[in-house]
C-alpha cells in the first residue's frame, strides 16, 4: 500500500510539473505579466510558479522515498549477474552522456538546447508585444505619487483622471496595482487612463520608425547584436553620454535607468528591433 501511494504520488506530481513547466515556458516576462495582470485559467504567473516549486519539492521527496523503497532492485539492475557493478554497460554510458550533453550544452549554447531557449524567448517577446512593457521594473507596486514623479506626470491631473473614470481613490499613496485591482483593471489600463489628460502625453504606444541599414553596414552599425546590453554598457561601447541618452529617452516618454537593457527600451518604445536604438541615440 505504501509503495503504491509513493509511486502514484510521484506520477501525479510529475504530470503537474510537466503542465506548469510548459506554462512557465511560454508565460511573458515577470515585469510584463505583472504590468498586464496576466493570468491563465484564473491563476497568475506567480501562482503558477508557486505550484511548480511546491510540486517540485513534493516530487523530489517522493522520488527519494521511492529510491529508498526500491534500493535493492536498483542495485540489482546496476549489477551484472556475476555481482560486479554494471557501470561499464553501453546503457549506463549513453544515459550519462545524454544527461551531460544537455546540461553543459545548454551553457555552451549548443543545439537543440539553444533553439529550445530561443523559442521560449520568442514566446516572451510575443507577450511583450501583446501586453506591453512597464515603464520601469515593478512599476505596478509604486504608490501613485511616486509613479507620477518618476514618469514626470502631473499628480493632480492623474488623480482627476482616475476619479473622473469612476475609480475609487483614497490616497495618492496607494499603489498602482491596488488602485487597478479595485477598479477591475490591469496596471497597464490604469496607466492609459492616467495619461489621458496629461499635457504632451499620449496614452497610445509610441512607435518610432528608422530606416533599415544596408546589409554590408549592419554589423558595424550602433545597435547590432546589443539587445541584452545595459544602457550604461551601450553608451560606453559607442562613446555616448549616459545622461544625454537618458534625457532623449525621457523625452520619448520612457523612464529607464542605466541597468535597463536595450531590448527592454526598444520594446517600451514600440521598436521592432533593438538596432533602432542606435539611430535614436546616435543619429
Amino acid at each position: 500500500m505504501f509503495r503504491k501511494i509513493t509511486s502514484l504520488t510521484s506520477f501525479f506530481s510529475f504530470i503537474v510539473l510537466i503542465v506548469t513547466s510548459v506554462i512557465l515556458y511560454i508565460v511573458p516576462q515577470g515585469r510584463v505579466a505583472y504590468w498586464a495582470d496576466w493570468s491563465l485559467l484564473g491563476l497568475s504567473k506567480e501562482q503558477w510558479g508557486d505550484i511548480h516549486i511546491c510540486t517540485g519539492v513534493l516530487f523530489l521527496a517522493v522520488s527519494i522515498l521511492h529510491i529508498w523503497l526500491n534500493w535493492k532492485p536498483i542495485l540489482a539492475y546496476l549489477k551484472k549477474k556475476a555481482g560486479e557493478a554494471n557501470f561499464t554497460s553501453p546503457a549506463f554510458f549513453i544515459s550519462l552522456i545524454i544527461t551531460l550533453f544537455v546540461a553543459f550544452g545548454t551553457l555552451a549554447g549548443l543545439p537543440p538546447m539553444k533553439q529550445v531557449l530561443e523559442l521560449s524567448q520568442d514566446f516572451k517577446a510575443m507577450g511583450e508585444a501583446k501586453y506591453g512593457i512597464p515603464p520601469y521594473g515593478h512599476a505596478e507596486l509604486s504608490p501613485l505619487q511616486v509613479f507620477c514623479k518618476r514618469m514626470g506626470l502631473d499628480l493632480d491631473k492623474a488623480v482627476a483622471s482616475i476619479k473622473n473614470s469612476g475609480i475609487e481613490l483614497e490616497s495618492a499613496k496607494e499603489s498602482i496595482k491596488s488602485i487597478a485591482d479595485k477598479a477591475g483593471l490591469t496596471p497597464k489600463a490604469l496607466h492609459e487612463i492616467i495619461l489621458k489628460d496629461q499635457p504632451g502625453k499620449d496614452s497610445s504606444v509610441k512607435t518610432i520608425t528608422t530606416a533599415a541599414p544596408n546589409k554590408q553596414d549592419q554589423s558595424h552599425s550602433p545597435g547590432a547584436g546589443i539587445g541584452r546590453m545595459s544602457l550604461e554598457n551601450y553608451c560606453a561601447k559607442f562613446n555616448l553620454d549616459l545622461n544625454t541618452a537618458l534625457g532623449i529617452l525621457r523625452e520619448k516618454g520612457v523612464v529607464v535607468d542605466k541597468d535597463t537593457t536595450i531590448k527592454e527600451i526598444a520594446g517600451a518604445l514600440g521598436l521592432d528591433s533593438p538596432r533602432a536604438i542606435g539611430e535614436l541615440l546616435n543619429p
